[in-house]
């Protein structure tokens, strides 16, 4: 219980902002007064604005508390307070008045950003929509008038883009940071995202080395917190930039060729459009440089994991549907789409559903307002297009809109032509505005509806798999209501309340109907639950994976990647995502050029407004008391312009005041201009100075019909000198520390290699050995001089040394070019000195693929093969292998160790039983030289393969034991070098490695007790974590380095990209690169399922390895565990 003077710190969800951050509150006699992450969870965060959210939620001037009613006349905020019934009756009684005059599409709603609150975009949204903030509120009423901020934010890139070029949305998709090799961060700033989800990544992937690239007009404090590189571009020109790296990468044949062919749509067509935006015509259009643009194409198709960190800053060009659709198809086509690292295709299944059954369908789509004019918008959101209403208010075409409810939105501040705005709320018979805080819409309304913060309501938060109840921090102020109440009610007054939840606890149980969890057993979990998530997949198109249906390919009318939109060719659209040059710009209007010569952009965030909101905020506005606008300092230079100087920005629609920032972050040519201007609350210059009484309603996109606020064209003009005050204002950039949130875990510096069995490090006193004969002693070992033979003399010495290795005689070694030549040698050379038809091999189905793809060479020639099958530890049965033998069996090829699980086989036992029945036998020791002892002479066997890379040699040089007496076919016929079984120069200074890498296996055979002593630690500690982990291979049967885990519900190459980010390297059950959608045979064979072989994953150790090694290991899985298990893809209110 805290003291009288102390804070109450309790949990809760700050209540800002609709993105939901997990915070703790501080109370005290139930008033908020303090506020701060709540480092108990990774969703624990908090933004500039969450710190002041007591100032916001506390303020006296003001939060609206009260319904309140006009008394002056429109364009005033004059009002008296009124009650609830009486705000009610009169909404009633006028709604239906329209009605009855003018039909039920006289009355619309209009939603914006301040009416995101989780359960009014559930229960509210029209029926049948993937996503939506429009409100069905007056869907029963008649109307099909629903509209809002969605008709010039979010839907071109969230939802039209990428579903009409594959089929998905911004919602099952994620941009997959944590194990990208490279981020583009292209069309956003995340430093001012509300919560700072994806700047906290990108500051991550930084620390560990990602190539970052920023791609924008200006130098963002994005780019410079994370040292990325700056590419400025000029503005509306980002499709041209995309489709200039898909033309580098076509010509330079670095694309997918396979996906290309076999799951693109119109990829023909495309490659011969990109012949146009070469990169010096690129770089004509875009102003990025040609070797830029062709190092950039490079980069993003060679990395392992590439992928743009985007939101809606290409939104707004006359190419912004395409230009996103360009980028989203540079990226597929780099291999980069569904991959580890690469834009992230979600599974099925992995968001906590959400009971709609509330939602209801718009009763005359066709009747709503812009249909006609941009019908792809309204189809995939049921609702009017905004822009439309204009016309319908002024001209009543098609008819008149009379009744406007306006919920959580400012059209005055957020739509361009603000005097057409101005005009039109003027012109309406009825306008309701509901917000926290008197909007500039409000001063035409007639009455004005209270509404609370999300600290003062119960509602709920879903966050992927997440649901978070939202508990009620303090009471509301006043008689301020919850935004889903106050449309419940209307919705009850209106006669149709049955439909909507009508209090707070009916919502949160109605929105868990069939989640399988009731409003009890949310509260008994402590708040949240989490659903279980179906493990990650890659390449889903590949397996049936993205379709409802269960094929192969994407949900696309197609079935694939469609770079030629079906969807957009039917309504009449362009179907590539060609370039369109911003029509109102330095090229399309070389007249217009001369008056206005700099490209005009708005939109820019900063960390203390929410657009039009909380300029009223004293500890935000301080630091911003003005809208500033950012020029270069080369075009400020020419119009004598200096930092803090007030100068006017003008377009052909007029001119605006804005205080002036001189710098060389931003583009020559461009300028940037702050947004959310002309509020009725806060500073003068906020009231007063509205950035969209320079932009035009009539430029557009096509597709979308949002608005071109990024590529107008503008002068700017000094209007007086800047004072001392505002130049130190205007030059000092807001201090804003790193984004407040729980720290995961420290990466460590070094490199913890645990992939012995895939390769191991040369040892320095091998690459001592090997220099010599890479330098002055090159002697071919052919030749009879000097250097020659001292050549083959060194090969005479590895020899030696390799043979001690395995107890056999120097004569019986034959190097090779490494293990799977030697593997050939031996299947092959036995098999072809013998008749096809009446030979017989015998081999397991665990074996290397050098052995498994000889044999099945072999079979294509004729030869007869059995493949033996393992027991669930990877054993070969000896019975099994006596009962396969026949009269016509010549070679029987069983590995000693298996290189996956580690197991050992028995080996002399087998071979036994084969030399009982007069047939030779092989086996591959890759795996096993160096790790436990291989006697030749005591297993018996005929012959042996081995590989130097393995036991700290070098790569590409191996060995292959063949007893004497057994003859070899050869495979490679010449000079008759290596006992004419392998003709052709030595590498000499290999071999030498190889031999002196032999000698000290042999030493470190001695550690091999410890070895298994922290492999077996390391099994320990994983199983400490995760306590359902099984192993694969024999208990004790062996390798002492080896240790191969599945680990149920976690995808091992997800792991180990994962791991790798903390440096430590291992290896899973399946190829991440590519997204194999095999896994090991190996362990396949062993009997697991795929999904348990897609689950393990491998840690080989060697004598090196250290007990620090082992300890960093299971801190580092400990925190990636985490990060997979709490680690939300959530959508940011931007």
């Amino acid at each position: 219980m805290a003291g009288k003077d102390e804070l109450e710190w309790n949990q809760a969800i700050c209540g800002i902002c609709p993105a939901g951050c997990w915070v703790e509150v501080g109370l005290r006699s139930g008033r908020l007064e303090d506020i701060r992450a709540d480092h108990g969870h990774p969703l624990g965060m908090i933004c500039r604005r969450g710190k002041h959210a007591p100032e916001i939620v506390n303020s006296e001037e003001n939060r609206l508390k009260y319904p309140l009613k006009r008394t002056g006349p429109k364009g005033t905020h004059e009002f008296e307070r009124i009650t609830w019934d009486e705000a009610y009756d009169i909404i009633v009684e006028t709604l239906n008045r329209i009605k009855e005059d003018s039909g039920s599409e006289a009355v619309a709603i209009y939603t914006g950003r301040g009416a995101f609150e989780l359960s009014l975009c559930d229960m509210y949204q029209p029926k049948g929509v993937a996503v939506s903030s429009a409100s069905n509120v007056l869907f029963p009423f008649g109307s099909p008038n629903t509209m809002g901020v969605g008709a010039l934010c979010y839907v071109s890139f969230a939802m039209i883009a990428p579903h009409v070029t594959m089929g998905r949305m911004l919602v099952n998709m994620f941009t997959d940071m944590e194990n990208a090799e490279m981020l583009v961060v292209w069309g956003a700033n995340p430093v001012t995202d509300s919560p700072p989800l994806d700047m906290i990544r990108l500051e991550a992937a930084a620390a560990r080395g990602a190539d970052i690239v920023v791609i924008d007009p200006r130098r963002t404090e994005t780019a410079l917190r994370t040292g990325a590189q700056w590419v400025p571009i000029r503005p509306g020109t980002d499709a041209a930039l995309a489709l200039s790296m898909i033309g580098v990468m076509i010509d330079e044949e670095l694309y997918d060729e396979d996906f290309a062919e076999d799951w693109c749509h119109g990829f023909q067509e495309l490659r011969t459009y990109v012949q146009h935006f070469p990169p010096e015509v690129g770089e004509t259009i875009t102003g990025v440089a040609a070797d830029t643009i062709r190092d950039l194409a490079r980069r993003i198709r060679n990395a392992t994991g590439a992928c743009p960190v985007m939101y809606t800053g290409l939104e707004y060009s006359n190419s912004g549907v395409q230009a996103i659709r360009a980028v989203l198809t540079l990226f597929a086509l780099a291999g980069q789409l569904d991959v580890p690292g690469g834009i992230g295709l979600a599974m099925a299944d992995s968001h906590f559903p959400i009971n709609r059954s509330c939602n209801q369908s718009n009763p005359d789509l066709g009747l709503a307002l812009g249909q006609e004019k941009f019908s792809i918008y309204s189809r995939y959101r049921g609702e009017s297009h905004a822009s439309s209403l204009i016309n319908s208010v002024l001209d009543g075409d098609p008819y008149r809109i009379r009744g406007l409810i306006v919920h959580g939105a400012s059209l005055l501040t957020s739509w361009p032509q603000t005097p057409l705005w101005r005009e039109t709320l003027s012109k309406l018979d009825f306008l309701v505005c509901i917000d926290r805080q008197l909007t500039a819409d409000s001063a035409y309304a007639d009455l004005v509806l209270p509404a609370t913060t999300g600290f003062e309501i119960e509602s709920y938060m879903v966050y992927g798999p997440i649901f978070r109840l939202r508990h009620k921090v303090v009471e509301p102020v006043g008689e301020a209501r919850n935004d889903y109440l106050i449309m419940a009610e209307l919705a009850a007054r209106l006669g149709y309340g049955e439909i909507y939840p009508q209090t707070e606890d009916e919502l949160i149980r109605f929105a868990l109907e069939g989640s399988g969890y009731t409003l009890e057993d949310v509260n008994a979990a402590g708040g949240w639950v989490k659903l279980p998530t179906p493990m990650m997949d890659y390449r889903k198109w590949e397996k049936g994976g993205l379709r409802s249906d269960g094929e192969p390919g994407f949900d696309t009318p197609t079935g694939k990647f469609e770079i030629w939109s079906t969807v957009l060719e039917d309504d009449g659209y362009e179907p590539l995502p060609k370039y369109v040059e911003p029509t109102e710009g330095p090229l399309a209007s070389p007249e217009l050029v001369q008056r206005f010569p700099l490209v005009f952009n708005s939109g820019a965030r900063p960390h203390t407004d929410f657009r039009s909101q909380h300029h009223g905020v004293e500890g935000l506005a301080k630091d911003n008391p003005e809208p500033t606008m950012e020029l270069n300092t080369e075009d400020a230079q020419r119009r004598g312009i200096a930092t803090g100087d007030m100068v006017e920005v003008r377009t052909a629609r007029g001119a605006v005041p804005f205080r002036a920032r001189v710098t060389d972050d931003i583009i020559g040519g461009a300028v940037e201009c702050n947004m959310g201007g002309g509020t009725p609350i806060g500073p003068k210059a906020w009231r007063e100075w509205n950035v969209n009484e320079l932009t035009d309603l009539d430029n557009y996109d096509e597709i979308s019909g949002f608005p071109v606020y990024k590529s107008l064209l503008c002068d700017v003009v000094k209007v007086a000198e800047g004072t001392d005050v505002t130049r130190r204002a205007a030059s000092q950039p807001i201090k804003v520390p790193g984004p407040a949130r729980a720290k995961i875990g420290k990466e460590p510096r070094r490199r913890i290699y645990l992939d012995n069995n895939a390769t191991t490090q040369v040892a320095e006193a091998v690459r001592d050995a090997m220099l010599p004969y890479l330098e002055a002693a090159y002697g071919n070992p052919s030749s009879i001089y000097g250097i020659g033979r001292d050549a083959a003399q060194a090969m005479e010495t590895a020899r030696r040394q390799v043979a001690k290795l395995i107890n056999a005689r120097p004569r019986r070694v034959i190097f090779t070019g490494g293990g799977s030549e030697s593997d050939n040698l031996a299947l092959k050379g036995i098999a072809f000195a013998h008749v096809p038809a009446a030979s017989h091999i015998v081999t397991c189905v665990a074996e290397h693929p050098a052995v498994l793809r000889t044999c099945q060479f072999l079979e294509k020639l004729g030869y007869r093969v059995t493949y033996l099958d393992v027991d669930g530890v990877g054993l070969v049965d000896p019975k099994r292998l006596r009962k396969t033998l026949t009269d016509e069996t010549i070679l029987v090829s069983i590995m000693l160790a298996n290189n996956e699980v580690g197991t050992v086989e028995p080996v002399k036992e087998l071979c036994a039983l084969c030399h009982d029945r007069g047939v030779l036998f092989h086996t591959d020791a890759v795996q096993a030289i160096g790790k436990i002892e291989v006697d030749v002479e005591d297993l018996d066997v005929d012959m042996l393969s081995l590989s130097a890379h393995k036991f700290y040699g070098p790569k590409g040089v191996g060995a292959l034991y063949v007893k004497k007496g057994v003859t070899l076919e050869p495979l490679l016929h010449g000079g008759g070098q290596e006992g004419k079984l392998r003709s052709g120069t030595e590498n000499v200074a290999s071999i030498v490695g190889m031999g002196r890498a032999a000698e000290l296996a042999a030493a470190a055979l001695k550690d091999s007790s410890e070895t298994r002593r922290r492999r077996d630690r390391l099994e320990a500690g994983i199983r400490e974590l995760i306590p359902q982990a099984r192993l694969n291979g024999h208990r004790d049967q062996r390798l002492p380095n080896t240790l191969n885990l599945t680990l149920p519900g976690l995808r091992g190459e997800s792991l180990v990209v994962a791991l790798d980010r903390y440096g430590i390297s291992l290896s899973s059950g399946s190829a991440c690169k590519s997204g194999s959608p095999e896994p090991t045979h190996v362990l396949l064979a062993m009997g697991r399922a795929v999904d348990e072989a897609h689950c393990a994953v491998r840690l080989s150790l060697t004598h090196a390895t250290t007990d620090p090694d082992i300890d960093d290991t299971i801190t580092a899985l400990a925190h990636v565990l985490e990060e997979l298990e709490t680690t939300i893809r959530f959508l940011p209110c931007k």
